[in-house]
């Protein structure tokens, strides 16, 4: 898959649904599919070196400027985050380095609605057992169970790229919040 690294707030601000465009001083002839990583900059509290996410480049229009504005559908394909050497042109990627999440665990309302639907299924299990202490694993359905275990696996993966990380995201992304076991 193609790809293309970009300042690691950009990359954020994409991931939270913020952005749906960044500016590049080169076009390209690329629609579909694109890996956006984050540079390699040294900002406390931002990924470096990281494939973070898949979008689908729409368009690419001209500025005045000579430069370009590439505009993103705004549904963003969350990954397993992984080190990359992102360069300021296009670069390749192999495809099976790409591990898609269950849902983008950075947007606010995408995390709501997975923590919900873990949520609801648990208070329905617990309801018909109310003496359990523990979920056993093999009661989980699979889709539940791989959507809290990407959850916290997805956090420590990202964790790994952060550098010189916050207080509060060392205490945040450190924590399981599922700890869900192996079938």
């Amino acid at each position: 898959m193609q790809a293309v690294g970009m300042d690691p707030q950009v990359l954020i601000d994409i991931l939270v649904g913020a952005k749906t465009g960044v500016i590049y001083d080169f076009d390209t002839d690329l629609r579909g599919d694109l890996l956006i990583t984050s540079y390699a900059l040294k900002e406390a509290g931002l990924p470096s070196n990281m494939a973070g996410a898949v979008v689908q480049l729409e368009d690419v229009e001209p500025t005045e400027d000579g430069h370009y504005i590439w505009k993103f559908n705004p549904d963003v394909k969350l990954i397993r985050p992984f080190k990359v050497h992102g360069t300021m042109e296009l670069f390749e990627i192999p495809d099976e380095k790409i591990q898609y999440e269950p849902t983008n665990w950075f947007n606010v309302e995408a995390e709501n609605a997975g923590h919900e639907k873990i949520n609801d299924w648990m208070e329905s299990y617990v309801a018909t057992h109310p003496d359990i202490d523990r979920i056993p694993r093999a009661d989980i359905p699979d889709d539940i169970a791989e959507l809290a275990a990407s959850f916290d696996d997805w956090r420590a993966a990202y964790f790994t790229f952060l550098y010189a990380p916050t207080k509060a995201q060392r205490k945040e992304l450190r924590e399981a919040c599922y700890e869900v076991e192996p079938k």
